[in-house]
């Protein structure tokens, strides 16, 4: 019997990919200007008491590594170095902002969320399939 419902593969494909372009389209709407605005960059991570020079770099590497995992490329490594970047960010930015003021727990909250996503497209290939237990 066919119906006109998705088939739950076909979904599962779907909302990867559409999680996939989201944490994309996030890594790039906070990465390019770092990219680009070196000195606000520098400034804006010196406020943050991190050195200065990691704001630049942590741009450049949010944009490529964004591209390369649109296009499913280079997926694992793009995958780690992102949740390595969103974690670092959770460390030492959301907790201490949270901690200082409870009232800003959305960055915190959102950053969680960005972090979540990353694991969950670490856990499958960019075709969807899972990899994470796969005896292969």
């Amino acid at each position: 019997m066919q119906t006109n419902s998705i088939d739950r593969n076909n979904f599962s494909t779907y909302a990867l990919l559409g999680l996939r372009i989201l944490l994309v389209l996030i890594f790039l709407y906070h990465g390019v200007p770092k990219a680009i605005f070196w000195s606000a960059a520098t400034e804006k991570f010196v406020g943050f008491g991190l050195p200065g020079f990691l704001g630049p770099i942590t741009g450049i590497v949010e944009v490529i590594a964004s591209v390369l995992l649109l296009f499913g490329r280079f997926w694992k490594i793009t995958n780690l170095i992102l949740i390595f970047i969103i974690a670092g960010a959770i460390a030492t930015v959301q907790i201490p902002s949270f901690v200082a003021d409870s009232s800003k727990v959305a960055g915190l909250e959102r950053d969680l969320l960005i972090l979540v996503g990353h694991l969950t497209l670490l856990a499958f290939d960019p075709k969807g399939r899972l990899v994470v237990g796969n005896k292969e």
